[in-house]
Formats: structure tokens, C-alpha cells, sequence
């Protein structure tokens, strides 16, 4: 057996580990299997789906896509050359099978024949050659892309996808949401457009988007799986969670996504509704703007970090439903150092540390975040602290594509509150977040520029032996430590709630919601 078989064997063992860990914590899973192709179920004559979104997602353009609402809705209209499941597992997509080269910088993929997109074309590869192409060209895909150098066309129905270097993590990558397949003919007619009126191969396709209401999809009868047997989806914008949590209890909604963690204990309570919950592979972490006036000052930065009581806060906003985070990286991806420790909760070293750093009063900020709960409750606890050592911080709340744009866009900001899912489960994560490289061209809007950790972050996910990796990624958090570079403060609970009629449902780490195997049960 070649050392390249034994080292990709050895990182699908180790991700498979890390994958059923993160499973462990789900609760409220049907104990048979979901889907639309059990004989045995009777279904409902009702053949139709309300859907809460917390928010409106930004653009339903794969490629210009960076949250997890946007996803909500094209996981449903796009498919992928390797499908990531619900339930984490990975399995052929729009790619029935692929292979490397010898030194693993290049992967072929060989297409399905006869999948249709929705407006009848035939896909091949120029429309997967085009769609990776124009993912690797965005920037808001380096988290995903930012290894990949190029893809062509070899045959009508094979593709070549060139890396820059070999990456372990890659089938993570060709998986994650940014990277859905587009018609090319209907992109390249109205480029600009398309995020409104998108075209894919899944099994729901775009109906109609009213601004600030609802986006309606309807079955795609021609899905190379098979028709849906939810036939009308709409999913319904209501940012206040509240109302939304009212409109499923009276059935004007059927399904929450990320209901507010205040409404658990009510939620559970409510006998014709099901409650569901799994650890969600993401990180909430103070924001810093690194050239900010005060916090491009690292003993600032440390002020704030020795500030923040962790256990309060996820107390206090979470109502004890969160995990303290001590680093960069989320917890259980590989890489990840789990006895690694943070700096401690400290007042009066804060106060110290601010002094030292000319200002022994205080000062004055605007913390910015969402008007979601999700992350509003929160940064009020974070108000409250920062209060503690002279810090007086006015809170500002954004809608989620705003929050987004002034911090990714316009970086006119100094704190932020934020959270940030991971899209593959390995410590090679933050890459795209932290990179210099990525100031520019990139998703490091932290303006973060530290070439010791540059020349770490480019070991790290280059090289091919796993325990190196292990130390590498454990300096990297050492280094984030002493210069305080961003504060990490938990991981959480993703919860869905839902009819309890709805059959198929199931929460996911990487919070990867499929219609398609839904179903209504009497």
C-alpha cells in the first residue's frame, strides 16, 4: 500500500472520529430512518412547507455567499460534487466518483450523465468547470477556496480541479455550501442578477423573492433523485423570534431554524411540537479591527480578553447552554489543542493592563452586532463586563446582511460580536479569517498582519504529517494568546423546532438543512 493510500485512509479515520464525536450530543433524532422513500409511511395529504428564516439571507449566489442563512434556502436549490450530509457523513453528489494524481494536486471528477438543471438544460462540465472557477474567484469563498488554483474542462463529462498544494481537508472544501453548481448559461445572462433568480439542479426550484417577506421555491419534478414529496416550500422572514416562535405554536409556521434558547424549556413543553439539538461546529469570539485606534494597542486587546467572565456569559445568554472556547479553532476539529487555556477572567489585571496602555479611565466604543438574540443577549453580558474596567460600550444592532457588510465590506469598526461556523472539520479553518494574505482578497477582516503566524498557518495545511500538524496548530494558539489577537468565548447549541408531524428533520454540526427528506407523517 502506497504512504499516499495509508495518509488519506488515516485523515477520513481521524475525521470520521471527529464527525461522530460532534453526532454524540443530538437529541430529539427519529430513531427510523427519514426520507421520501419509505413504502411503509402514509403520508399526509398536506404536501406543502412554511419555513422560519431568522433573517434574510443576503443573495442566493453560492459563490457570494458567507452565512448560514443563505444557505438555509440554496441548499435546497443547488446540489454539489460531493454531497456533505446532515448527519456529517460524505457521499457522492453531482460526482460519481473522482481520483487523484500521484502528489495529490489534482482531482478528477466524473460527472453524472442526464441531470437536469431548472430550466431544462442538460448539465456538463462547463457548467461545474465554470461554477468552481467562479467560486475560487470570489472572495467571499477563501475559507473554502483559497487552496484550489484553477478547474477545466477535460470531456463533456469530466472535470479537472488543479490545487495549489495537496490539502487533506479538500472534500470538506468541494462540499461546503459556497460551492453549488450553477447553470453557467443562466449566470453568465444576468451575472449580477442571478443571487435574486438563481438556477441549480436540486430539487426545489426559485419561484419568487418578496424583499423583507418570503422566498417560495416549488418541487423540481425532474431532480435526477426524484421528485420531492413536499411539493411547495416558503420560507418566511421573521426576525423577531418571538413572533416567530408564536406562528409555529398556532401552526402558521412549520419549522424554526435556530429558535431563540430562551424558548427551550417552553418549546419542550409543547406536546404537538418537537424539539431538536446537536453542538453546532462553530465559534463565538469578540472581533477586533486591528487598525482601529484603540484596539490596534494588543494590551488592550488583553484587557478586554481578562475581562470576560465566560461562565457568566453563557449563563447569562445562553441560559447555560454553551461550551467556554480557549481558542481560534472550534472544538473537535483537528488540530484542535483541548487542554489549551486562554487568558483567564482577571478585573483588576485588566484594569492594569488598560492603564498601561493610556487609559487609565476607560474610554468610550461602539460594540457592534445582529438584532438576532442569538447574538444581541449576549454582547449585552459583554456590555456589562467591559462596564467592570472603564469600558463603556455602546451596542449597535444591525440586520445580519448589514452587520456583515460593515465588518467583511467596509471594516468600519472596532468590536464586533460575532460567530463564525466552520465549513470543514480541521483547525486549517481560521486560515481564511487570519491570513494576511487575506486582508485584500479575503475574509480577514480583522485586519490581522502577523507574518510568524502567516508562515504557520501556511505549515500547517501543508504539511503531511498529522502530529507536526498538532504542534503547529498549538503554537498558533499560543500566538493568539500573547498578542490577543481576537477573544474566543464558546461554542453552542444549534436547535431546530418543528411540527412534531414533520418527519425527517435532523440537526446538524454544520447546520446543513434538507427539505428533500422531509416528509408529513399523520
Amino acid at each position: 500500500m502506497s504512504k499516499r493510500i495509508i495518509s488519506i485512509l488515516s485523515i477520513i479515520l481521524i475525521l470520521s472520529m471527529l464527525l461522530s464525536a460532534c453526532g454524540g450530543n443530538n437529541t430529539g433524532i427519529e430513531s427510523t430512518p427519514a426520507g421520501n422513500t419509505d413504502p411503509t409511511v402514509e403520508i399526509a395529504v398536506r404536501d406543502d412547507l412554511n419555513f422560519a428564516l431568522v433573517a434574510e439571507p443576503k443573495t442566493l449566489n453560492p459563490s457570494l455567499a458567507n452565512n448560514l442563512v443563505d444557505y438555509a434556502v440554496f441548499h435546497q436549490i443547488f446540489n454539489y460534487l460531493i454531497d456533505l450530509k446532515t448527519d456529517s457523513t460524505m457521499v457522492p453528489g453531482l460526482a460519481e466518483s473522482w481520483e487523484y494524481s500521484e502528489d495529490g494536486s489534482e482531482i478528477t471528477f466524473h460527472l453524472r450523465k442526464g441531470v437536469k438543471f431548472h430550466n431544462g438544460d442538460t448539465m456538463n462540465a462547463e457548467d461545474v468547470a465554470f461554477s468552481l472557477n467562479n467560486a475560487i474567484g470570489s472572495a467571499a469563498t477563501k475559507n473554502v477556496t483559497s487552496m484550489m488554483d484553477s478547474a477545466e474542462v477535460i470531456d463533456e463529462n469530466t472535470v479537472l480541479l488543479k490545487l495549489k498544494y495537496p490539502f487533506g481537508a479538500i472534500e470538506f472544501c468541494i462540499a461546503a455550501s459556497q460551492m453549488g453548481i450553477v447553470n453557467k448559461k443562466a449566470y453568465e445572462a444576468d451575472p449580477d442578477g442571478f443571487g435574486r433568480n438563481p438556477v441549480g439542479t436540486g430539487p426545489y426550484k426559485f419561484v419568487d423573492w418578496k424583499g423583507g417577506d418570503r422566498i417560495v421555491l416549488e418541487r423540481f419534478d425532474d431532480y435526477y433523485k426524484g421528485p420531492a414529496v413536499i411539493k411547495d416550500v416558503t420560507f418566511i422572514i421573521m426576525t423577531d423570534s418571538s413572533t416567530a416562535v408564536l406562528a409555529l405554536e398556532k401552526g402558521e409556521v412549520d419549522i424554526i431554524d435556530t429558535p431563540p434558547r430562551t424558548e427551550k424549556q417552553y418549546l419542550l413543553t409543547q406536546p404537538q411540537l418537537k424539539y431538536y439539538d446537536t453542538e453546532i461546529a462553530a465559534t463565538a469570539f469578540i472581533a477586533f479591527n486591528h487598525e482601529d485606534e484603540y484596539f490596534s494597542n494588543a494590551k488592550v486587546r488583553q484587557a478586554v480578553a481578562h475581562s470576560i467572565n465566560k461562565e457568566t456569559l453563557i449563563m447569562g445568554a445562553l441560559e447555560g447552554d454553551g461550551t467556554p472556547l480557549e481558542t481560534p479553532m472550534a472544538v473537535n476539529v483537528f488540530g484542535w489543542p483541548e487542554d489549551f487555556k486562554f487568558w483567564e477572567y482577571d478585573v483588576e489585571k485588566a484594569k492594569a493592563l488598560l492603564a498601561e496602555a493610556g487609559y487609565p479611565d476607560g474610554f468610550t466604543i461602539t460594540l457592534k452586532t445582529t438584532e438576532s438574540p442569538t447574538y444581541s443577549k449576549p454582547t449585552e453580558v459583554i456590555q456589562d463586563q467591559l462596564k467592570q474596567i472603564g469600558i463603556t460600550a455602546n451596542i449597535e444592532k444591525l440586520e445580519r446582511g448589514a452587520f456583515w457588510d460593515s465588518l467583511l465590506t467596509k471594516r468600519d469598526y472596532g468590536m464586533g460580536m460575532a460567530a463564525w461556523s466552520v465549513v470543514y472539520p480541521d483547525a486549517d479553518h481560521i486560515y481564511a479569517t487570519f491570513h494576511s494574505d487575506m486582508i485584500t482578497t479575503g475574509l480577514n477582516y480583522m485586519n490581522y498582519n502577523n507574518k510568524d503566524l502567516d508562515a504557520l498557518l501556511d505549515e500547517g495545511r501543508t504539511s503531511t504529517d498529522p502530529e507536526r500538524r498538532k504542534v503547529i496548530y498549538r503554537e498558533i494558539c499560543e500566538l493568539f494568546k500573547e498578542n490577543s489577537v481576537m477573544v474566543p468565548l464558546y461554542t453552542y447549541m444549534s436547535p431546530i423546532a418543528a411540527d412534531k408531524n414533520l418527519k425527517g428533520v435532523l440537526p446538524s454540526p454544520t447546520n446543513r438543512m434538507f427539505v428533500y427528506d422531509y416528509y408529513w407523517e399523520n
